[in-house]
């Protein structure tokens, strides 16, 4: 996927078994190609009982995916940084 800005990327949430799916798992799951997945950022888990993970994929790749009970999003992905000052 190389280097992302936050604009070009969203975050999306797939159904997985009680371990994470791989990158080529979630890639599958999602009905995109591996490449479209973000390696750096991985698959991150939200809710591990129900099997729920996190992966940030290219929004374009993800503009005409099939409707699946496996797959919700997209979701935001604001920039994450300090507020003010540091101590």
């Amino acid at each position: 996927m190389g280097e992302s800005h936050a604009s070009d990327t969203i975050l999306m949430t797939v159904q997985a078994g009680p371990q994470a799916p791989t990158l080529q798992e979630a890639a599958r799951i999602l009905g995109v190609t591996k490449s479209d997945v973000d390696a750096s950022f991985g698959v991150v888990p939200i809710d591990e009982e129900r099997g729920l993970f996190a992966v940030k994929v290219g929004a374009a790749s993800v503009a005409s995916r099939p409707a699946s009970d496996a797959v919700r999003g997209p979701f935001s992905n604001p920039r994450i940084a300090t507020f003010g000052r540091t101590r």
